[in-house]
């Protein structure tokens, strides 16, 4: 595969060593294209999952007793989590160039995943065996059905702890070697197997069909990733050489990356904990909203921070300071120019679109209501998002994860402050508990863009302002292009020449309008000059000019 160059900023001098493996928006677009459709499935199983139960005490219990086996194989072994980050942080340092790995690198490997199954074989049985307790802390002043049927949830999904623990290292392996379809689509698994669930099964009331079939989902998702574990000439044979550096190193970067991202899901039960006082649904609302925004996020994120964490890990090797500030900048203005567009779009048509997506079956106006208050506030963590995550990865590229270990449990009373004041005092419901995430969200994103300068004294904040003021004029100047359209819609009966479903009518006012925007959108943001939207104008009409030559 050859090397494609990535766009340079105007103030920025490109790294003088070439990029190894494929470009970074080569391997995006990959990720992107695999990613979408694992997005797009798992909103098809929320869909699914909101027609059979809406947002109900059965939904309430499924999606709380999800969070542990979810944080464990969607946050601890997920892509970009802390085993997926310590593996590519240590063995990225171990194998060069693509190399097999050595009889060294095998046998850690091995020591990696055998010292992490017996760890996570002991966490699932006490999950197993104090799911009750747990979920009466959690559900803290819940009614008694809602505490027992999510208590007998989690004992069946207790083993997706230990699943999710092994899928992590074995991501990280893989990207080591460009592999980036496989732990990309992996989440695919537990969707179809849940789909498969309520299609066999359509008559369960009790939500444990949905605990079943996660529990298949999470066993898949290891067993798609071993072919690629073994094509990469690795073996697993028992090991247990834990006093090797690079296994202390392991678990000097996973350990404080542990505790961090065991802090963030603590802000998880905060939020469960205000959302267990707003009645039925309350919860399945706030756990939907999340679901709907990390749609575009997840995508985003994984098709291009997936990609950078291995550049920005050999380049703090090598002392390579402007590729690091180089592929930040990139990285980061690129996911403001794709993901304002849509944060236009979610503000707009958050009720019209919830509406005529999920309200169907059990999904009523009520839970409409519910979930667009929350996916409004929610929303607007779009644009700190990105910035957060990326500076996360810079500190963790320098072995450095107790910085955002720090800022992590500082969110967490910043979190419990802020739902006391949105929930309580203000009265805001559903909707204070996701305004909270998105103010915790930046302040988070300052914290580490500050404390970042111990590692790079520059990361190019300055020169991304620029940027990010002329992405954020074009958003506005997209709103007012749809607002526009929907006036004219408005004032023309255009409708009375069309007889269909009037659904079918506001879906295409809807879609009429976003195109419009999206067309003012992207006039705007190529002329004024942002280089990462004429860099993608360059490819994407160099390849439709390529295609049509021939």
């Amino acid at each position: 595969m050859t090397t494609e160059p990535m766009p340079a900023t105007e103030s920025v001098a490109p790294s003088p060593k070439p990029a190894r493996g494929p470009s970074l928006l080569k391997a995006a677009s990959l990720i992107a294209m695999v990613t979408i459709f694992s997005k797009l499935l798992g909103f098809i199983r929320d869909w699914a999952v909101m027609y059979v139960y809406g947002t109900s005490v059965v939904s309430d219990a499924y999606y709380a007793a999800f969070q542990l086996p979810a944080f464990a194989i969607v946050l601890l072994g997920g892509l970009g989590g802390p085993f997926h980050t310590a593996t590519v942080a240590v063995f990225s340092r171990l194998i060069k160039d693509q190399e097999a790995p050595s009889a060294h690198a095998k046998r850690l490997a091995s020591t990696f995943i055998t010292l992490t199954g017996i760890v996570f074989t002991g966490l699932s049985i006490l999950t197993f065996c104090l799911a009750q307790p747990i979920m009466g802390l959690i559900l803290h002043g819940a009614s008694p059905t809602l505490i027992q049927s999510a208590a007998a949830q989690l004992q069946v999904m207790s083993p997706c702890i230990l699943a999710g623990g092994i899928v992590g290292i074995l991501y990280g392996l893989s990207n080591i070697y460009n592999g980036f379809v496989w732990p990309s689509l992996s989440p695919v698994a537990m969707s179809v197997t849940i789909l498969a669930g309520l299609w066999l099964m359509p008559g369960d009331s009790s939500g444990m069909v949905l605990a079943w079939s996660t529990l298949a989902g999470g066993i898949l998702q290891v067993a798609m990733q071993l072919p690629e574990f073994f094509r990469q000439k690795f073996t697993f044979k028992p090991a247990f050489d834990w006093r090797a550096k690079e296994i202390r190193q392991a678990g000097e970067l996973l350990f404080p990356a542990t505790i961090g991202t065991t802090i963030g899901q603590l802000v998880t039960y905060v939020d469960m904990f205000f959302a267990a006082s707003l009645g039925a649904g309350g919860w399945s609302a706030v756990t939907l909203s999340n679901r709907l925004v990390q749609l575009p996020l997840g995508v985003l994120q994984t098709a291009l921070l997936v990609p950078i964490f291995p550049r920005f890990s050999r380049a703090a090797a090598e002392g390579n300071f402007e590729e690091i500030k180089r592929t930040f900048k990139v990285g980061v203005i690129s996911l403001w120019l794709i993901s304002i567009p849509l944060l236009v779009l979610m503000m707009i048509y958050t009720e019209p679109l919830i509406r005529l997506i999920f309200q169907h079956g059990k999904f009523d106006a009520r839970a409409t209501n519910l979930v667009s208050l929350a996916l409004v506030y929610q929303a607007l963590q779009i644009i700190p998002y990105f910035a957060r995550d990326s500076i996360t990865r810079v500190f963790y590229a320098f072995q450095d994860s107790k910085t955002p270990l720090m800022v992590g449990l500082l969110a967490i009373f910043v979190k419990a402050l802020l739902n006391w004041w949105l929930v309580i005092k203000l009265n805001l419901g559903v909707g204070g508990i996701t305004f909270a995430i998105t103010l915790v969200t930046f302040i988070n994103m300052t914290l580490l863009g500050v404390l970042s300068k111990k590692h790079i004294q520059d990361l190019g904040f300055k020169e991304m302002v620029i940027p990010f003021v002329k992405l954020a004029a074009a958003g506005i100047l997209m709103a007012l292009a749809i607002y526009g359209v929907q006036l004219g819609l408005r004032i023309t009966p255009w409708q009375a020449w069309m007889p269909l479903r009037p659904e079918i009518l506001e879906y295409m006012a809807i879609a009429l309008a976003s195109l419009a925007g999206c067309a003012v959108y992207g006039a705007v943001v190529l002329g004024l000059k942002v280089s990462e939207a004429q860099y993608l104008q360059e490819r994407i009409g160099g390849r439709f000019l390529k295609r049509f030559s021939k």
